[in-house]
């Protein structure tokens, strides 16, 4: 068999196998045919779906085709080869047993194809793949963000002007230009004027910090959880240096990004960012998993909110080919039966560590707002994280738990209504897909704490006054309460069996409440409540 088909499937099972990225892999010294064993790959991968299919049609050949005990080389070397001679070269190069079996059957193999087409009415072989998989799909347009920190309007028009550039119509401060624009030599990529960031990478900054915004009586500072390589960092800087201005005063105080993240070559490449982008002063970086941050920890005192956009398998990165294995796994694509298993497991380990840091960034007390987001496009690891997180014991019972809001609310496309969800629930989050959105798919969720809740800690005043206003349509709390809660927040909602009283009646019974408390303690207080609302 041919040195190159040896050399694809070696990489395309490490691939599998996770031991890299297709390109750190394709590229790495101990790789022979560097650029032909990346194309080949890349092929291997996109028709993949489409190979098990025709491999399933002709069952005679797939069992001459399971590879010997003692065979060295990898059964992804089936693929490889079976994707030249149909769909490459249009022959196989070499010997071995793996080209013996598919010239036995070639004619075969053509004749379920020609039918796989006439049976879906098409013309090619393209058409036959999962969109995701189509070469049309993979190419998205080439956004830039502006960098406020350092570019000028002049110079940004100047650049608008040089490449036809268009002003984005769901994020400020971001370029749409064609797809394959090359600038990574530009002089305004190169001082950090502007950064090469998808249109969705931008949704998380954007959401927490520009369509939502602290209250002007709790504005603090912001944690990046997961920071590194900093793209979303350095846009939380530019967000909240537009709203606070260059610097301090007597009255208002620079916020700070605390960048967290585990990793020390990382955290050196987010700090080389953050000096390049103007944001130095403004980001503390801080070496540390997110999950052992303490949470009364003085440095964070002033945090109000914080950017949670977690490790995940990246299955919404359009870009990176190696994606279309996850998608495969999920579309039960794979010869190797084992490589379902082996995704499974590590997609739910994924979900594990992103419910672990959602529930982390839930337990800061000082916290008003939290972001939640992934470049994934599994609800494994996006609306079931969410559901989880909204339902976990300490959000239930929390004094002023976390609710979802609204988020993107011009964006079209919303999240799942999955078990734990509420279909209000499920549009108040955002989803990205890469086919027809023209980003890579991605997901966010906007959390805010409330005080609708029934509670010691909450003015009774605050709580009549709800009652006078219909709740916001996307604020919902995790669907699983105590049913006295919910009972309690029900008659409260709708206002049955409250008198209308005076301000000067609502004084004298603030009074009398405030003195049995000082009497009897808190349990006094929560009976007096229980009276008024029955």
């Amino acid at each position: 068999m041919s040195e190159l088909y040896k050399e694809a499937a070696t990489l395309l099972h490490k691939l599998e196998k996770r031991q890299g990225g297709l390109k750190s892999l394709a590229y790495a010294d101990s790789t022979v045919h560097k650029r032909s064993s990346f194309a080949l790959v890349c092929e291997t991968l996109r028709y993949k779906p489409l190979l098990r299919e025709l491999l399933a049609t002709l069952p005679e050949c797939h069992k001459a085709l399971k590879t010997p005990k003692d065979a060295k080389e990898p059964s992804a070397l089936v693929f490889v080869a079976l994707y030249d001679l149909l769909f490459g070269r249009q022959r196989i190069q070499g010997g071995g047993y793996v080209k013996k079996a598919f010239l036995q059957h070639e004619t075969a193999f053509r004749a379920a194809l020609a039918r796989l087409k006439i049976k879906h009415k098409v013309a090619s072989n393209e058409a036959l793949l999962p969109p995701e998989n189509r070469q049309q799909h993979l190419a998205l347009p080439r956004y830039v963000r502006v960098n406020t920190l350092l570019a000028s309007i002049e110079e940004i028009e100047a650049f608008t002007r040089e490449y036809d550039a268009k002003h984005d119509r769901d994020v400020p401060d971001l370029l749409v230009l064609p797809s394959g624009t090359e600038l990574h030599e530009h002089d305004m990529v190169v001082s950090g004027k502007i950064v090469l960031q998808d249109k969705a990478s931008c949704f998380p900054a954007f959401v927490l910090h520009g369509e939502h915004t602290d209250a002007k009586d709790k504005q603090g500072d912001v944690i990046d959880a997961c920071a590194a390589p900093g793209n979303k960092t350095s846009h939380l800087a530019m967000l909240l240096q537009q709203q606070d201005g260059d610097g301090e005063d007597d009255i208002t105080r620079k916020r700070r990004v605390f960048a967290v993240d585990r990793s020390v070559k990382r955290l050196e490449l987010l700090k080389r960012r953050m000096e390049l982008a103007g944001a130095a002063a403004r980001v503390q970086a801080e070496l540390q998993s997110f999950l052992e941050v303490p949470v009364d920890n003085e440095m964070y005192r002033n945090v109000r909110s914080i950017l949670l956009d977690p490790s995940c398998s990246g299955s919404g990165m359009t870009n990176r080919l190696d994606h279309l294995l996850d998608i495969a796994s999920a579309r039960d694509t794979v010869l190797d039966s084992g490589y379902e298993e082996e995704t499974a497991k590590r997609l739910q380990s994924l979900a594990d560590f992103q419910l672990k840091a959602l529930r982390k960034a839930f337990s800061f007390p000082q916290v008003e707002r939290v972001v939640y987001s992934t470049c994934s496009i599994f609800q494994q690891e996006d609306e079931e994280v969410v559901a989880a997180a909204l339902q976990s014991e300490e959000n239930i019972h929390a004094a002023r738990p976390f609710v979802l809001q609204p988020a993107l609310k011009s964006w079209p496309r919303r999240g799942l209504e999955v078990a734990g969800l509420s279909a209000e629930q499920a549009m108040a989050l955002v989803r990205a897909n890469g086919l027809e959105d023209s980003t890579n798919g991605f997901f966010v969720a906007y959390f805010e704490r409330t005080d609708n809740v029934v509670g010691a800690s909450i003015p009774v005043k605050d709580q009549s006054e709800k009652t006078t206003k219909k709740p916001a349509a996307a604020s919902v709390q995790g669907t699983a309460t105590s049913p006295t809660s919910s009972a309690k927040a029900e008659i409260l909602h709708t206002g049955k069996k409250r008198k209308v009283l005076s301000t000067t009646q609502k004084e004298k019974r603030k009074r009398r409440k405030r003195e049995k408390r000082k009497k009897h303690g808190s349990s006094v207080f929560d009976k007096t409540l229980e009276d008024e609302v029955e």
